[in-house]
């Protein structure tokens, strides 16, 4: 299995535009779920050169895992862990990407067409104004699993032109998997609660409190 070598002048550059998002922290075992129900698929890290080769999916779960057993204990997974796998992307069609040689080093993995995209899922929380923001880094960020992005528009690659993307059946299983396994957020910050659209895994109710960026702001989640 083996992405198409190619270049920009070729291939063009394309863009997406207006995402539907899920922001999810979930423990490993539920994360497998979502795997074994995308099953078949690729998976791709697209950040930095490589080999150009699919991401292992058993490596991406026990990275995932990793992460999850250090909020367990109170620790925070370090930048240079998180770079291993993420971004990442996800797609049966191969013809989604390419890759771009760079002369003695590897390749670049780039995208063509619409497909899944996953990223290391970071928010705020506003005391000003009582918002939590997710995809949001700098101070006092809290690590918080991943976000799953799919666009609803995009910028063909060769044409230019503005076209709808397709609806896609991966990003419909995990939306399906998102209502059934996780939970909106129900935080509480100074005794008041806020059901937050980030998304809570059901299994991970009964640690969360554990989690160390959560301590150092006193943020809360209603009955943990």
């Amino acid at each position: 299995m083996t992405l198409r070598v190619s270049h920009l002048e070729k291939e063009g550059f394309y863009q997406g535009s207006k995402w539907l998002k899920y922001q999810v922290l979930c423990d490993e075992k539920e994360l497998e779920k979502l795997f074994e129900k995308l099953r078949p698929f690729h998976l791709f890290h697209m950040t930095g050169i490589g080999d150009g080769k699919p991401l292992q999916e058993e490596v991406f779960l026990q990275t995932y895992a990793s992460w999850i057993d250090l909020l367990k204990k109170g620790r925070v997974p370090e930048e240079k862990s998180l770079r291993k796998i993420l971004a990442a992307a996800i797609t049966r069609n191969l013809d989604a990407l390419w890759i771009q040689e760079v002369p003695a080093k590897g390749y670049l993995i780039k995208i063509s067409k619409p497909l899944i995209q996953i990223q290391a899922h970071f928010f705020t929380y506003s005391k000003a104004d009582g918002v939590f923001r997710p995809m949001s880094m700098g101070m006092g960020s809290v690590f918080w699993g991943l976000q799953f992005s799919y666009p609803q528009i995009y910028q063909d690659a060769k044409t230019m032109e503005i076209v709808p993307a397709k609806k896609e059946e991966l990003f419909e299983t995990i939306r399906i998997w998102v209502r059934e396994e996780t939970r909106a957020t129900p935080f509480v910050v100074d005794g008041k609660r806020t059901n937050a659209p980030i998304r809570l895994g059901r299994n991970c109710f009964s640690w969360i409190a554990s989690h160390p960026q959560l301590k150092e702001q006193e943020i809360f989640i209603h009955g943990c």
